[in-house]
């Protein structure tokens, strides 16, 4: 069902608009902005609000109505609907709010809030919420709520991308001022201390070298979700333009939108990993991880960037294959090793398998029949920004840090990775992890 006044198409088109602008955003209050006014055209709402988490309570940072809510309020978790839906981590869809026992009514009473939505920004550890509102009974429907959390998780996305370059300002903000507090010192110094002024020099190359790095990732960033998304807004109008009266086909090509926007998500979420990793902010969470289940999941990415003569195989390790370790970087591996494997084989097959070996230890294969590596290049792929000549003819770029960040994250969870591979025979790449990882900090 598309929002009042909006066809699917300009419906696609504000989710897509919204997102391209969210991974721009470098302040919280761009993306507020972002947010309010898409949230409420999406789904031809009379009103929309961000939400912020704020230790115990909600605070209303802004919202886009057609009469004042609560903007610059603040209230107890447990008092309101938005702190319900960020405790209990999932949506809400209330039809009629004085039906409803987890509204506060007497807070609705001065408003025109007859119905609402409500969503978290992050489910896993939700910072705030986005909500809507209209001023007659509406029972939201599921595709309603389904576009609201995706512009949320999107949000999520933004929000970490200005908390990171945020934190790179201030990196190079504070090195600047030591930097500049140094060369005045070492002026009103003599020739003897000549040393500390090279010194200082040189640790100015390395934070420029550093400066860059960064600015290199944000560039990819702007890059790759600008394409991933113009693909899937390509698909959809020709979706749509092709069989305009079949809603079912047009749900599936919505599906697929949804996947090209799912792996420009994907491609901002792991070059920012990458610079969370180099800060020193990834955290190991360990838990028992089910190994079938973490290797089923990894089928949905046949219908992304693969060939169409390209068979992804999922081979059953038994079903009492399990392993302690941390979910979330286990899985950023094996996406990244199947995409990879996916991304460079024409025709053939990509295989994933797991063993225990006998001293306790889940080894990880992903094999493929692609174009191969040959010897000379094995290391340079674990090299970040490399691209081996010749591996991206007829391919969509890639930013060169897939790899890399696999060999980092593998080193975390103590484990190793190997390559066995050659020109035209394909590759296996193989990750072995230890049954516990090691205590934090212990990696060398």
């Amino acid at each position: 069902m598309a929002a009042a006044g909006l066809s699917r198409s300009d419906v696609a088109r504000e989710l897509v608009g919204a997102i391209q602008s969210l991974s721009l955003a470098r302040t919280l209050l761009a993306v507020q902005e972002i947010v309010r006014t898409s949230a409420r055209r999406l789904t031809g709402a009379d009103g929309a609000t961000f939400v912020l988490r704020e230790g115990t309570c909600c605070y209303y940072a802004d919202e886009d109505a057609v009469s004042p809510l609560w903007k610059g309020q603040r209230f107890p978790m447990q008092a309101c609907i938005s702190g319900w839906t960020m405790l209990n981590r999932r949506p809400a869809a209330i039809e009629d709010i004085y039906a409803d026992q987890r509204i506060p009514c007497d807070a609705y009473r001065p408003t025109f809030v007859k119905s609402l939505a409500m969503v978290p920004i992050r489910t896993l550890d939700p910072i705030g919420a986005i909500g809507n509102y209209w001023a007659q009974r509406h029972r939201p429907t599921p595709e309603e709520v389904e576009l609201l959390q995706a512009l949320a998780d999107s949000t999520a996305v933004a929000m970490e991308n200005v908390r990171v370059y945020r934190e790179l300002e201030q990196r190079v903000a504070d090195r600047t001022a030591e930097l500049q507090a140094r060369t005045e010192e070492l002026e009103r110094t003599n020739r003897s201390v000549r040393s500390l002024y090279i010194e200082a020099t040189r640790s100015f190359d390395m934070l420029h070298e550093r400066n860059e790095h960064h600015l290199r990732v944000l560039h990819t960033l702007a890059h790759e979700v600008r394409s991933q998304l113009g693909a899937g807004l390509g698909l959809l109008r020709l979706a749509l333009e092709e069989s305009p009266a079949v809603d079912h086909q047009l749900r599936t090509d919505l599906g697929h939108v949804d996947g090209a926007v799912a792996g420009a998500i994907d491609i901002v979420s792991r070059q920012l990993e990458a610079a969370r990793f180099e800060a020193g902010a990834i955290e190991v969470r360990v838990e028992e991880v089910d190994v079938v289940g973490e290797l089923w999941a990894l089928r949905a990415m046949r219908a992304v960037g693969a060939a169409s003569n390209v068979e992804l195989v999922i081979e059953h390790p038994g079903d009492d294959l399990k392993l302690w370790t941390d979910r979330t970087l286990l899985g950023h591996i094996l996406r990244n090793l199947v995409g990879n494997a996916l991304k460079f084989t024409d025709f053939g097959e990509v295989r994933v398998g797991a063993k225990q070996e006998l001293d306790g230890r889940v080894c990880f294969a992903v094999a493929d029949t692609g174009i191969g590596i040959a010897p000379e290049d094995v290391e340079r792929v674990f090299e970040e920004w490399q691209q081996i000549d010749g591996a991206q003819a007829r391919r969509p770029p890639g930013s060169g840090l897939g790899l890399p960040l696999v060999r980092r994250l593998v080193a975390t969870l103590g484990g190793d990775v190997n390559i066995q591979s050659a020109p035209g025979a394909g590759s296996t790449f193989t990750v072995t992890l230890p049954a516990h990882p090691p205590p934090p900090g212990s990696q060398q």
